[in-house]
C-alpha cells in the first residue's frame, strides 16, 4: 500500500506538456499548475513549489543558479544574499556547475537526506531518494505541531519533531544543518515577518507540502534575510541539543507516554454486558 500523497490537483487542467518550461493553459503568470508528465520535480517543496507556479521553469529542467537565485528571491523574497548562498551551495554540493534539473537534487545524501520530516529515507543502495512526500509522516507533523500555539507550528514544534525523528539515526553535522535550516526558511517565509515566535498556519504548511502549492493570492510581505534565519535555525538547534542531552524533556515522548498509558487502560477496563445496563 502506498504511503505517498496526492501531489497534483490536475482538475485544473487537462494533462499536457511543459515544453520549454512553459505551461500552455496558464501562460506565462505565477498561478498555479502541478506538474505533468515529463517534468522534473525534487524531494524539495520548496522548489517544486517555484515551478509549479512558474517562478522556475515549469518542466523543473535547466535550471541556472541564476535562475535559482532570482526565483528564489521573486517567489519567497529571500535576501539576495540568502538566495545567493542557498544556490551556489547546492551547485558546489551536486558538482554540477552549469545547469540542473530539479530531481538532481534527490540524489541521496548530497543535499537530501534522511530522517526527512516529510519523505521516507532512501532505501539502502538507492541513488535517488523518494520525491513525493509521504502523507503519514505529513500527518504525523501536523499532528505533533500545534503544542505551543494551536494550529501553528512553531521553531519549539520542529525541534521536538525533529528530535524524535532523528531518535534512531542522527544527521551528521552538514545534514542536521540543512535538516533545520529548511524548516527555518519555510516557517520564516510563508509564516510572515513574525514567524519567530508566531510560527506558521498547520493548513498552510500542509498544502504546500502535499501538493507543492502556494497559498492563494501569494505575494512574499517580507524579506527573509540570512542572519534572521541563522538566528531561526539555532532556535531549533539548542532546543534538540538539549533534548538529546537530557537537560529537557521531548513533550512528544511525554505525550507518546500519555497516549500508551490510556490505551492501555481502556484495553484492562471492565467490560459491561448489555444485560446488566437494564
Amino acid at each position: 500500500m502506498s504511503h505517498h500523497c496526492q501531489t497534483s490537483t490536475s482538475t485544473i487542467a487537462a494533462q499536457h506538456e511543459h515544453k520549454g518550461g512553459f505551461c500552455p493553459v496558464v501562460g506565462d503568470t505565477h498561478a498555479y499548475c502541478p506538474h505533468h508528465k515529463g517534468d522534473s520535480r525534487s524531494p524539495c517543496p520548496a522548489l517544486n513549489a517555484l515551478a509549479n507556479h512558474g517562478y522556475l521553469p515549469r518542466d523543473g529542467k535547466n535550471i541556472s543558479v541564476f535562475g535559482l537565485i532570482r526565483a528564489l528571491v521573486e517567489g519567497y523574497g529571500l535576501s539576495t544574499t540568502l538566495a545567493l548562498l542557498l544556490s551556489i551551495g547546492a551547485v558546489f554540493i551536486l558538482g554540477q556547475f552549469r545547469k540542473i534539473s530539479l530531481a538532481d537534487l534527490a540524489r541521496h545524501n548530497l543535499i537530501e537526506h534522511d530522517a526527512s520530516l516529510f519523505h521516507r529515507d532512501a532505501r539502502k543502495g538507492q541513488e535517488y531518494a523518494p520525491r513525493c512526500p509521504d502523507c503519514s509522516l505529513l500527518k504525523a507533523v501536523v499532528h505533533q505541531g500545534g503544542y505551543y500555539k494551536p494550529g501553528r507550528i512553531t521553531l519549539e514544534d520542529v525541534a521536538n519533531i525533529r528530535a524524535k525523528r532523528e531518535v534512531h539515526g542522527p544527521l551528521d553535522f552538514t545534514h542536521a544543518e540543512i535538516a533545520r535550516g529548511e524548516m527555518a526558511i519555510a516557517i520564516g517565509v510563508l509564516g510572515g515577518p513574525n514567524a519567530d515566535k508566531e510560527g506558521l498556519d498547520l493548513e498552510v504548511l500542509k498544502t504546500w507540502v502535499k501538493y507543492e502549492r502556494l497559498p492563494d493570492g501569494w505575494k512574499p510581505d517580507h524579506t527573509q534575510g540570512l542572519y534572521h534565519t541563522y538566528k531561526m535555525a539555532k532556535v531549533v538547534r539548542d532546543r534538540m541539543n538539549a533534548i538529546k542531552s537530557g537537560k529537557l524533556k521531548n513533550v512528544l515522548d511525554e505525550a507518546d507516554a500519555t497516549e500508551a498509558a490510556m490505551g492501555m487502560s481502556a484495553a484492562h477496563a471492565p467490560q459491561v454486558s448489555p444485560t446488566s445496563q437494564r
